[in-house]
């Protein structure tokens, strides 16, 4: 009886959880995992310490051998889709327990996945109006965010970074529950110089501190009304799909 317990609330604890299951450019979507870096451990387990170099993409290092690159044309619409398990319409994207802000990154390759200078290009938190957070707004469109991709990139490959963080737990220190993921794309069509203005670049891990507002929050007693995202500002030329 007691495995069957244990067994159980395994089950529980993994369907609570997400995973960034697959891509899409325009209408064209690919199948699960293609493009997106392997993870290190269970795939739907969140970072445990997100001061360390999983929470860049949820593996040791930001490095994924054997997976390709996506070519992505400057200024089109890009989207990530998380889900539990499949794509199936049962399959909710992550527990309504686990409510939160999304964040969107790019970072330019480099030979030192340390090295990598990191800029957001999207953010969603509360909607005081609507009363949801970006993970509500993510679940109610089967785990999908459409951004676009910024015009005025320099040309080469990239790293799209997603982030989605859960609050449940995060009234007490490092009880914040994040879920990156990382997608290779090579980004073509461009002819601008590479971000002007240039935007509020981060580090991974560096970017996240445990006591930022964002971070060590109680979504019970302030229901998102004082919530700042964390991380730095949008960068400016983004345009809303």
């Amino acid at each position: 009886m007691v495995a069957v317990v244990l067994v159980a609330t395994g089950t529980q604890q993994a369907l609570a959880h997400t995973q960034l299951y697959n891509v899409a450019v325009g209408k064209t979507v690919y199948k699960k995992g293609q493009y997106i870096q392997t993870v290190v451990g269970p795939p739907l387990s969140p970072v445990a310490d997100f001061t360390k170099n999983e929470i860049r993409c949820r593996n040791t290092d930001g490095t994924s051998p054997g997976t390709p690159y996506l070519c992505v044309v400057a200024g089109t619409t890009f989207s990530v889709n998380w889900h539990h398990h499949d794509d199936s319409p049962g399959d909710d994207m992550v527990s309504l327990s686990h409510r939160g802000p999304c964040m969107i990154y790019l970072g330019k390759v480099t030979p030192n996945p340390d090295d990598i200078k990191w800029f957001k290009i999207y953010h969603l938190g509360f909607n005081k109006d609507t009363n949801k957070w970006c993970s509500d707004v993510a679940r109610d469109n089967h785990g999908k965010v459409d951004i676009v991709i910024p015009k005025d990139l320099e040309n080469g490959k990239y790293l799209l970074r997603t982030d989605l963080l859960a609050l449940h737990d995060a009234a007490v220190n490092m009880g914040a529950q994040f879920y990156p993921n990382c997608v290779q794309i090579h980004i073509i069509g461009s002819n601008k110089k590479f971000l002007t203005p240039p935007p509020d670049y981060v580090k991974f891990p560096g970017a996240y501190q445990p006591n930022d507002k964002g971070i060590l929050y109680n979504i019970r007693t302030d229901k998102g009304l004082t919530y700042e995202i964390p991380g730095p500002a949008v960068y400016p030329p983004v345009q809303k799909p």
